[in-house]
């Protein structure tokens, strides 16, 4: 038996493991993904096509075919600003040395982001100052000296290339600090996703959060190898296998508008069956002056039992007057609200238990006739029917 004066794992913070740390940047770096992914649906931008964990935390593909890498790093806040003299710093930048080496001139911009300040003080331990003042005061390496030319260097030497190539680079190098602290990207995602998406306007705040997240997890499996999880069995066997693959993974990593919509339309075709609901009768909640309590509870009887229709359970305790009280006391019968939950839908319901619960909710009997309760009145056997239903007592 555990001795009870012992801590137990289950109410301990874990502290030797930074397992969970490391997949909340990861996840953070994909969201900003979708955040430049948004650019996309922005006709103002000559963005072409996005790429994850290609070549770049983020590549950009531009109109004129040009391409921007950006590196995106984060630091908590109660950590040490950014200095040149930090490895990461020099990583990316010699990061950047390479890609350009290996692609000469197809770069235009290199960018440095993070969510953490970067050091301000103007001297050689101050990236943005560094970057700067190549590009205003250096045209050649030779221009350069002291710290900054010793910072040059030693970006040089650890991307492998010359001095000139690593001038080039960071001569379009830019560093921002101005990224979503760690608890915000998911919201700016969902703000910046609302201003260039035009279906926004018509969808809940839920249905655009849940579309963004939708759009995030696009970017994780894009940075992922997803890829290789469709790839044929018999790709061994096939006439160009590495030819194969690699095709699969550019189009697995590549994003662009199209994708981008067809992903967000998907999402939307996903009824929401509580915001089917709120969206259908709100016409009629509006021209009704005023709401008893009991008219109330029946609205949230019929939320919570379309829930449970919906997710497959029987609603036992939702009381089977609520929705027929509320279509009479609002003016409509079963059949026109059964007809109007249809056409709020993005297409007709074809599954049993969806028709199911449209019927129900709409107060006719899963056996009415569409048409045949015109006039808002159920006949004896169709009353019996949903009551049965409704109590549980019949089986699906």
């Amino acid at each position: 038996m555990a001795d009870l004066m012992v801590r137990a794992p289950d109410t301990v913070p874990e502290t030797g493991d930074p397992g969970d740390d490391t997949a909340r940047r990861y996840r953070y770096q994909w969201t900003y993904a979708a955040i430049v992914c948004c650019m996309l649906l922005d006709e103002t931008e000559d963005v072409a096509e996005v790429f994850c964990e290609h070549h770049e935390d983020v590549l950009i593909k531009h109109v004129d075919g040009t391409f921007s890498g950006l590196q995106i790093k984060t630091r908590e806040s109660d950590q040490k600003v950014w200095k040149t003299s930090d490895d990461a710093v020099r990583s990316s930048c010699s990061r950047f040395a390479k890609l350009e080496a290996e692609f000469p001139g197809r770069f235009r911009a290199f960018r440095f982001l993070t969510n953490h300040p970067l050091y301000a003080a103007g001297n050689g331990q101050d990236l943005r100052h560094v970057l700067q003042t190549i590009r205003a005061v250096a045209s050649s390496v030779s221009d350069l000296s002291g710290p900054l030319a010793r910072f040059l260097t030693r970006v040089a030497s650890e991307a492998g290339c010359t001095a000139e190539v690593a001038f080039t680079a960071l001569y379009k190098t830019d560093a921002s600090d101005d990224l979503p602290k760690l608890p915000d990207i998911q919201m700016r995602l969902v703000t910046t996703l609302t201003g260039v998406w035009t279906r926004a306007a018509d969808c809940s705040h839920a249905s655009v959060v849940q579309a963004a997240r939708s759009l995030a997890s696009e970017c994780g499996r894009a940075s992922s190898l997803a890829h290789q999880e469709v790839l044929p069995a018999y790709l061994s066997a096939t006439v160009d296998p590495a030819g194969t693959e690699l095709t699969a993974r550019l189009a697995g990593k590549r994003l662009d508008r199209s994708r981008v919509l067809e992903l967000l339309a998907a999402r939307m075709r996903r009824p929401h069956w509580t915001a089917i609901l709120k969206r259908v009768w709100s016409p009629a909640l509006a021209r009704q002056p005023s709401f008893s309590r009991s008219s109330t509870r029946a609205g949230s009887r019929l939320s919570l039992a379309t829930r449970r229709l919906t997710s497959g359970i029987r609603p036992t305790t939702w009381a089977s007057s609520g929705p027929r009280s509320m279509a009479a006391h609002w003016g409509f019968s079963g059949t026109d609200m059964y007809g109007h939950l249809c056409s709020a839908m993005p297409q007709e319901p074809t599954s049993p238990r969806k028709t199911r619960a449209i019927r129900l909710a709409s107060g006719c009997s899963p056996n009415c006739v569409l048409g045949s309760n015109s006039d808002g009145r159920k006949g004896a056997s169709c009353t019996s029917a949903a009551t049965s239903i409704l109590k549980g007592s019949r089986t699906r």
